[in-house]
């Protein structure tokens, strides 16, 4: 930067003696005059003063471009995220059904479950794979972000706000709740 300002003074300082020996006065033994160096500071002070303000905007633009870059890379992890967890909403009632089909008993239907069972540890990896975990329930303590209390009973052998039973499993997505679990909870009072 030093010798960029160095070459610009040396260069203003050419062209003004090389305009002064052009001119039609008479050739002076001096190179510049005590006028004209002046002049020449001045114009280098203005020159200067213009290239401290160049590079102040270059340095802004850089900032706003790299402001810029780290934005439009967070808004693309953000849409990539709802986009899975649209496509995992839509793929919820379908471990819901696999869940049903797996829960009813019947022995003539053995080879059928153990293929239901097959796939639905294929869906359970794919979507583990996707970062989707299953919401704790049965045994826990009622919280209104994670359950979604459709039933109450009453048992005075336990404490109020304990879950019962998990009537529809809930999934977090990247540690959001994407389907809080419905749940059958105690209320003594």
């Amino acid at each position: 930067m030093n010798k960029m300002i160095e070459k610009t003074k040396e260069a203003v300082h050419n062209s003004a003696c090389e305009a002064e020996d052009n001119s039609s006065a008479p050739k002076n033994t001096e190179v510049c005059s005590e006028g004209d160096s002046e002049k020449m500071a001045a114009m280098l002070a203005e020159k200067e003063q213009l290239l401290a303000q160049c590079n102040e905007r270059v340095l802004r633009l850089q900032a706003d471009f790299d402001n810029f870059r780290r934005r439009t890379r967070m808004e693309k992890e953000e849409l990539s995220g709802i986009i899975a967890q649209g496509v995992i909403c839509e793929l919820l009632p379908v471990l819901d059904n696999f869940e049903r089909a797996l829960g009813s008993e019947n022995q003539e239907t053995s080879t059928l479950r153990t293929g239901v069972e097959m796939i639905y540890r294929q869906l359970i990896a794919a979507l583990e794979k996707m970062d989707v975990k299953t919401i704790q329930a049965t045994g826990e303590q009622f919280n209104p972000q994670m359950h979604e209390a459709v039933m109450r009973v009453e048992n005075a052998a336990q404490p109020d706000g304990l879950i019962v039973e998990e009537l529809q499993k809930g999934y977090c997505f990247k540690g959001k709740v994407i389907r809080a679990s419905m749940v059958k909870v105690v209320c003594n009072s």
